[in-house]
């Protein structure tokens, strides 16, 4: 029985790690055009308006940690690259909490408004952050799920390849 038990355990976990991938592969393929509308309400924009960009995008919520401190890094990272843009889409339910968020941090982003979760549901987030690079046609060429310290050199590594 107790060997059975583990058998089911260790099937169980093996199933859940790759639950954190963001699906299904995304790597060579084109990325899903969206369009949404700004944090702040004042405008739209669709991915493909940054056709010819290296373009992150990440997406966030303001209740997630990890968020606090990758958003202003991925924000130093685009101020450093003239053709890079990161697009950071918010999951919150309320855009007021998102906007209070991004006052407080005090970054330069294009910051997007995702309430009904239908392009996180699309690109199949499974945690905050997540992120995808995106080469100047579209295509993904990394995706990411989590934060660490130590992914910001890898985004920034993997951006420098592609510009």
């Amino acid at each position: 029985m107790f060997r059975i038990c583990c058998k089911a355990l260790i099937l169980a976990l093996s199933l859940s790690s790759t639950a954190f991938a963001i699906g299904p592969d995304w790597i060579g393929k084109p990325a899903p055009n969206f369009r949404l509308k700004t944090v702040d309400g004042r405008a739209t924009l669709s991915l493909s308006d940054l056709r010819g960009y290296v373009v992150i995008v990440d997406f966030w919520a303001s209740w997630c940690t990890p968020c606090r401190r990758s958003l202003p890094l991925l924000s130093l990272l685009e101020s450093g690259q003239k053709k890079v843009k990161v697009v950071a889409i918010s999951v919150d339910d309320d855009r007021e909490n998102a906007v209070d968020f991004l006052k407080r941090l005090r970054v330069k982003i294009i910051a997007l408004h995702d309430a009904e979760k239908h392009v996180a549901d699309e690109y199949s987030i499974p945690v905050m952050p997540s992120a995808l690079i995106l080469d100047k046609k579209g295509i993904v060429q990394f995706v990411h799920a989590g934060y660490t310290e130590a992914d910001i050199d890898q985004f920034q590594q993997e951006v420098e390849g592609l510009e």
